[in-house]
């Protein structure tokens, strides 16, 4: 092998370590609300109903495509390369490490009723696996998409790039969307939907070998609540304009689309 290539590689294999050293210090277990900020949406009802909720995990229907396109960082004049996965929390990074520890089923759904017992928008609000209990209100929904997309770029340099980004350049650019769908059923009518909101939120962001790596997973918890947000304001609107939508004899129904 030439010195010149054997050089090459041994600068890129060395790179990649250190990428390895960094992503290892990542926090990847879920963590709700998000800190930053590490509190609740700042989203509160004027009045409290006497109305009793119960909410249910969401359902999963998400896709399952995995596309692990970033071996191509190595090739010269590549502009760039992908990696996406429609469920993150099943993947592994090359050390063998799970990207992100979530349920999102559950841990959305918890995510979800925390935000709305602190709205106060009703007197009771609890997550629960299975209606055990009746309450007036059921709060269902599914998650549609969680998509983790990565684009990397070694500025067309093969395996010469990895210097670009010690020296601080950003290494590519991360993506995270959570797209869910809401909705408020009496226990005794689960086919009458009351209240329907579908949303969707996408963040991206530049990351780097010192800089952004910690926002890949932790944003995760961020877009939730971001999602959450025009969802826990329209019902906040409602509870305080309209209460007797909200309320479980109520014949009329709501439904709001929401993406940002």
């Amino acid at each position: 092998m030439k010195p010149r290539v054997s050089w090459a590689l041994m600068t890129f294999s060395a790179s990649v370590m250190a990428l390895g050293l960094v992503a290892c210090t990542i926090t990847r277990d879920w963590q709700y609300p998000p800190d930053p900020p590490g509190t609740l949406l700042n989203v509160k009802g004027s009045k409290t109903l006497p109305v009793t909720v119960a909410v249910l995990p969401l359902r999963d229907l998400r896709g399952a495509n995995v596309e692990r396109g970033s071996w191509r960082m190595a090739l010269p004049l590549v502009p760039y390369a992908v990696n996406s996965f429609d469920r993150p929390e099943t993947v592994q990074d090359p050390e063998g490490v799970r990207l992100i520890h979530m349920n999102p089923s559950r841990d959305f759904a918890m995510a979800i009723a925390n935000e709305l017992r602190h709205a106060g928008i009703f007197s009771t609000v609890a997550f629960t696996e299975s209606l055990t209990t009746k309450p007036d209100l059921v709060l269902s929904g599914t998650i549609r998409s969680t998509n983790w997309r990565r684009s990397f770029t070694t500025y067309g340099l093969g395996p010469l790039g990895p210097l670009v980004w010690i020296l601080g350049a950003p290494m590519g650019k991360a993506t995270n969307t959570v797209a869910m769908d809401l909705q408020l059923t009496p226990s005794n009518e689960p086919s009458r939907a009351m209240w329907q909101f579908t949303m969707e939120f996408e963040d991206s962001h530049l990351f780097g070998i010192y800089y952004g790596m910690e926002e890949s997973v932790e944003n995760y918890a961020t877009a939730v609540q971001e999602t959450l947000k025009p969802a826990i304001s329209n019902l906040v609107k409602i509870a305080t304009e309209h209460p007797e939508l909200l309320r479980p004899g109520s014949g009329a129904g709501v439904s709001t689309a929401q993406s940002h």
